[in-house]
């Protein structure tokens, strides 16, 4: 059997036909090929790193110290304060982990604390059975220096959370102190969303119907099409008639069943989901013909989605006239709606939600302030000659041990993302409509993001609302794309009706997190909200 066993979708009667594929040769790598096809043959270790506290509770003089900069910072009379990250790895013969396939390697980010408390949750995948993968070991890292490991056997874990203390022995860099984490398993055959699950809501029912339409380019550039994913109830009318307008984020598509069923669909709404040129549908239908393009913007700006906005909302309009409509936008759908807004104004809409909204930078994401000063600044530097809109801002290394089979896509050869594939393990989705490969930003997706902030902020200081309708924004302190705090911050420039949920251990996607709880947990709380507000 091919890895790439995709659904088959009818689109107004007639089978997809897609032009763009995921690379061509995974098959010809036998680890990529057991992981994708072979669930059965892999489990998850769930990880939740608690933090390091005093053994003794009254003794002052515990903590952590780097024991390569004690001296020197002794010398010159300051106090080294330890920036630990925790680096989890599954150990054994045959983890199913390598260094060009790390699904079974998490690190936890630094944290800025003489006592860390990380309270931060990831997960690794491993082979199943004790031949193959032992363990997971912890190792606590301060800059390149292990102040020490502990190690758990996969034998002494099970489907519920185990918290486990660990006491390292008092050395330079470790005194009087403790190590809190708890773990569990569960199985790779167990996704919050399947491909069954998947299939059966891109299909027709009894009460709704599906299908696709294209939102052709006017200057006849397929690059900048758009398509429209429709989910419409039969025989209702206008009276009481709901709808909502969703724009998914970077490298995004629909994959979300778990939340457009119980939050819309089955409140009566028709669910409307733009996948605005370079992502989704548009990869599927092949409108996106270079690999390292998806969700590139090659003018340079967010205008260009404009139409694109005005395309759905025509059809929509043509369908019926919605009583309700909300706008629902994650990360970059955001921006993307945002200037919609700004430009157009929010007449057609009744309210919105927004999912970790991309409205701001992240200096920890990007590696360091001065990338995020650079990229708030790309849109001039594209202008220079040495750079243009296409140029790559960051880049992966492609592995040695892949010299021989390399993957290759649109003749590119590409670099498996392991991130990606966890998420995939959990959540279905199609390889032709969301890359499964690390995918660079590029300099026109960067200047378009910056220059809708900056829009932004101009309007602020103009004392200037983007909205007076109500709106919901919901993120997390786990975001390792944007920084929780700047997110809740910004929000408050799109206007002043709106409510904040900061969720604890969710995901970048909130309804994308690796415990299911807390997406039932977001998806309940966003349910709360749409009842209270009439929606």
């Amino acid at each position: 059997m091919s890895i790439v066993d995709h659904l088959t979708i009818k689109i107004d009667g007639e089978i997809a036909d897609s032009a763009s594929d995921p690379p061509t040769n995974l098959d010809e790598i036998p680890l990529y090929k057991d992981f994708f096809t072979r669930p059965d043959l892999y489990q998850r270790v769930h990880i939740h790193i608690v933090g390091i506290r005093p053994t003794d509770p009254t003794d002052d003089g515990c903590g952590l110290n780097n024991t390569n900069l004690v001296r020197a910072c002794l010398k010159f009379g300051k106090k080294h304060i330890v920036e630990p990250c925790v680096k989890a790895k599954a150990y054994g013969e045959n983890t199913g982990s390598t260094e060009y396939f790390k699904i079974g390697e998490c690190t936890f980010l630094p944290k800025t604390n003489s006592l860390p408390t990380w309270d931060a949750r990831s997960l690794v995948i491993f082979r199943k059975g004790e031949e193959n993968t032992k363990g997971v070991s912890l190792t606590i890292v301060d800059g390149s220096t292990g102040l020490f490991t502990c190690e758990t056997a996969i034998a002494s874990l099970g489907e519920d959370w185990k918290e486990f203390v660990h006491t390292p022995k008092d050395t330079r860099g470790v005194f009087g102190v403790e190590f809190v984490y708890k773990m569990r398993l569960s199985e790779c055959t167990d996704r919050t969303v399947d491909k069954e699950t998947m299939a059966a809501f891109l299909a027709d029912t009894e009460t709704v119907s599906y299908s696709e339409e294209v939102i052709e380019d006017g200057d006849n550039d397929i690059t900048n099409n758009a398509v429209l994913q429709c989910w419409r109830h039969k025989g209702s009318s206008d009276a009481d008639s709901k709808a909502v307008l969703w724009l998914p984020g970077r490298n995004d598509c629909f994959m979300h069943p778990h939340v457009a069923g119980p939050l819309f669909v089955e409140k009566g709404y028709d669910v409307y989901v733009l996948n605005y040129s370079a992502i989704g549908m548009c990869r599927k239908r092949g409108f996106v013909r270079n690999s390292f393009y998806n969700s590139h913007v090659k003018d340079g700006t967010f205008d260009v989605y404009i139409k694109q906005v005005e395309g759905a909302i025509s059809i929509m309009k043509s369908h019926r006239t919605y009583g309700k409509t909300v706008g629902y936008a994650h990360s970059t759908g955001a921006p993307v709606l945002i200037n919609f807004l700004m430009k157009r104004g929010d007449d057609y809409f009744d309210g919105f939600v927004f999912n970790s909204p991309f409205l701001d930078w992240s200096a920890d994401a990007l590696g360091s302030e001065f990338m995020e000063f650079v990229i708030e600044h790309i849109d001039i530097i594209a202008k220079t000659p040495f750079m243009d809109n296409s140029s790559e801002l960051n880049s992966c290394k492609v592995p040695k041990e892949t010299k021989d089979h390399p993957l290759v896509h649109y003749g590119q050869e590409v670099v498996v993302d392991a991130n990606y594939c966890k998420t995939w393990s959990q959540y279905y989705y199609d390889f032709r409509s969301r890359p499964l490969y690390f995918v660079p930003l590029t300099a026109g997706f960067a200047g378009g993001v910056t220059k809708v902030h900056r829009e932004i902020c101009k309007w602020k200081k103009q004392k200037k609302y983007v909205t007076l309708k109500s709106f919901l924004c919901i993120t997390s302190r786990a975001d390792d794309t944007l920084t929780a705090s700047e997110t809740m911050t910004r929000i408050d420039d799109i206007g002043p009706a709106r409510c904040e949920f900061e969720l604890r251990h969710n995901s970048h996607d909130v309804f994308l997190s690796e415990q299911k709880s807390d997406v039932d947990m977001a998806v309940n709380l966003v349910k709360v909200w749409m009842e209270s507000n009439g929606f």
